[in-house]
Parts: C-alpha cells; structure tokens; sequence
C-alpha cells in the first residue's frame, strides 16, 4: 500500500495513503493530537508507576517515541501491533525526533528492533513489536492503558467491532482503560455495551471531543 510523508500544520510529519483517502495523524498536527490523546489523557492520566501499555497501530513510531519521553518517572513496558508496517524507506525520513528533541538513534531503534521480540530501550522502558492483527493477538500480560490508534471506524470497519472492542476490555486490568482519538456515537455505544465507563473528553486541536473509556 502506496504511503506518501506530509506536513501537518505543527511542522511535524505524517503519511497519507491515496488507496484509503486517509492520514496517519491530523493535518492539523500530528505531534500536537499524538500528546493530547495519548500522552496527556493517557500515560499521564494513569496512577501507575508500572504501566503496561497496549498500541494498536504502531504505524509511523509516533506515540511510542512520545511516550518513551513523556513517560515521567514511570516505568513503561510497551507493546505494539501492526500488521501493515511502514518501510524503512519513510520510517528513516520521519521528523518526529528532531521536532520533539530525541535522540534519532532511539527513534530507529523502535523501528528497527526484531518483530515479535522484547528489547530494553532503557531501564525504565520495554518494547515489544508484533505484526499480528488485535483479532488474532494472544497473551498473557494484561494492560494499565490501550493506546486505540487504529484508522477510522469508515476505513477500517473490522477494528472496530463489538468482538474486538470486547477484547480489549478482557485485555485490560481492572481500572485500566482504552483511549483514542475517535468520538463516533456509535462506537461509544458499543464501548458502553461492553460494560465500560465512556467518557468525552475534550479533543485535540480542531476536533472536539475523544473518548476514553474506563474498565471499572
């Protein structure tokens, strides 16, 4: 699948694919929405000292680079799935690093690392990759934060179901919770039937609201 780089309006990177009509991240900011939905209401509205965190769509690195320097004093263990990988012809290109002052060989690391196996990028974060699909990923760790970060529900309708959601409710410790960008009636119906506590919260800049929903 053809991906081309753009440039959001914070001056920071991210990928348009013509096959879906559909970005990686708002035009209206990539980095900007990336630390308003999943660092300030997501790692940074845990509890935790220990977080165990779940990425769905690790696609460009983004919320994991973030995340890696945003985590404060907690110690992360950091897990990504995503099945349709960005090449490291674009992946190397990316300005992310640069525009939020991380180290480039760091960023390449994430990238770089082996596919279905736990590294140590430093003593308080840990990572693992895996190219399988949410509906077909199996294990035994559960999770403190789902980083939901899938394309729309328009695009990428099977993500987005009553089964996969449910999954990441069952994925999920007690008191944990899923945050994403997307605020669609529908998927906060579904969210609530699963037996969530939904909750709006105000979105990144030029969207409205996001949703995070709490595993009570």
């Amino acid at each position: 699948m053809k991906k081309e780089i753009i440039v959001t309006k914070d001056g920071s990177h991210s990928l348009f694919v013509p096959d879906l009509n559909e970005n990686y991240h708002s035009v209206h900011g990539s980095i900007e929405e990336a630390l308003h939905v999943f660092i300030k209401n997501g790692i940074h509205s845990h509890p935790k000292k220990n977080i165990n965190i779940l990425e769905v769509g690790f696609g460009t690195g983004l919320n994991a680079i973030l995340t890696l320097e945003n985590k404060k004093q907690a110690t992360v263990n950091y897990t990504a799935l995503e099945p349709f990988p960005v090449s490291k012809d674009i992946y190397t290109k990316l300005n992310f690093f640069e525009r939020i002052h991380s180290e480039g060989d760091t960023f390449l690391k994430l990238h770089n690392s082996d596919w279905e196996q736990e590294i140590e990028i430093n003593e308080k974060f840990t990572f693992y990759k895996s190219q399988e699909r949410l509906q077909n990923f199996t294990t035994d760790k559960k999770f403190d934060i789902i980083y939901f970060d899938a394309f729309s529900p328009e695009t990428q309708p099977e993500i987005w179901t009553e089964r996969v959601l449910k999954k990441c409710y069952e994925l999920l410790n007690k008191e944990g919770f899923l945050v994403t960008y997307c605020a669609k009636g529908v998927v906060k119906r579904t969210l609530k039937s699963i037996g969530f506590e939904v909750i709006a919260l105000d979105g990144p800049p030029r969207k409205r609201q996001m949703t995070r929903a709490n595993k009570l």
